[in-house]
């Protein structure tokens, strides 16, 4: 999602097996290897290619009827280069209001990525259409389904990231066999990095926290809310696309991120209800900078290691 903060702009376990050659419709043997030869040094996975198709058939809600599945390895770089950018898609693939793309931010080219194809039923929005704040009158009826779509998947840590096309013209998404695909290496733990050194913050803790419970008009419920202190570059980092640095904010100085899981509803949602967003706090005057809210779980898994500096003072 995209929203301006003080003026600033932010940016779902079906094995199918062709009886009669024992294969795959993915086009590959039953021993996983894919329809494209491996090129490329190793990235790191955490995951290996069954596994990211593993998780694409199990999302009930978007894929239905598989013909063909393949999966392979890349950066969101060599993704974006030849596929072009993550476009948002309606409910209903006859609807051509919905136009547009998904900003990124962070380096594209360290984020590492599973990109699955899937041709068959498949709802890029989920199958049945979703009511945020008030309960639907009737039973919704069913979008028809796109004929493909690719999906996402993070490679590390492994989850799902986006869904980066879909379409309806052709049963199979050519963008796809033109995709490069890296051998998957292994990925390596981080060392434990030694004790954070304190950071010097007008705004404390509590400020922070207090400031996002405050904002009862976006914050409707609190499930879970947690607040870590670290440099702007700590939190740019992180890898997470949703991740803001104002232009005028030096790399070092402080801020809180504070994430809430709940029922978010930020005003650029248009009345669209989030599980969980994380508000950037400046350290320094304690002024809200930005909101990112998602649906990709109950909460932004990419905040459990992001670092927390202890706070003194100025």
């Amino acid at each position: 999602m995209k929203t301006r903060v003080r003026g600033l702009c932010v940016g779902a376990f079906a094995l199918l097996v062709a009886a009669s050659c024992g294969q795959t419709l993915s086009g590959g043997s039953l021993g996983g290897a894919t329809s494209t030869p491996d090129r490329g040094a190793p990235l790191p996975s955490t995951i290996q290619r069954d596994d990211a198709i593993a998780m694409i058939r199990a999302l009930n809600e978007q894929v239905g009827r598989i013909d063909r599945i393949d999966a392979k390895l890349m950066t969101l770089e060599e993704y974006l280069r030849v596929a072009g950018p993550i476009r948002p898609h309606a409910g209903d693939p006859n609807d051509t209001s919905m136009t547009g793309t998904t900003g990124i931010i962070g380096d594209p080219a360290k984020r590492f990525l599973w990109a699955v194809a899937v041709s068959g039923d498949v709802w890029p929005n989920n199958r049945i259409p979703m009511s945020w704040g008030h309960p639907l009158l009737t039973s919704p009826t069913p979008y028809p389904p796109y004929r493909w779509g690719i999906f996402l998947v993070e490679a590390v840590p492994a989850r799902l990231f986006a869904v980066g096309d879909a379409g309806i013209a052709e049963a199979w998404p050519s963008e796809f066999d033109k995709l490069p695909n890296h051998p998957a290496g292994a990925y390596v733990v981080p060392i434990p990095t030694p004790r954070l050194t304190s950071l010097a913050v007008t705004t404390q803790q509590p400020e922070a926290t207090s400031t996002v419970m405050r904002l009862t008009a976006e914050v409707r419920r609190i499930y879970r809310i947690e607040a870590k202190l670290m440099a702007w570059r700590e939190y740019l980092a992180s890898g997470d696309p949703g991740a803001y640095k104002p232009p005028a904010a030096d790399d070092d100085a402080p801020v809180w991120i504070v994430a809430v899981a709940g029922e978010i509803v930020p005003a650029f949602g248009h009345g669209l209800t989030f599980n969980w967003g994380v508000f950037t706090i400046d350290g320094t005057d304690g002024g809200i900078t930005s909101l990112t809210a998602r649906n990709d779980g109950a909460w932004p898994a990419f905040f459990d290691v992001l670092p927390d500096h202890p706070a003194r003072s100025r």
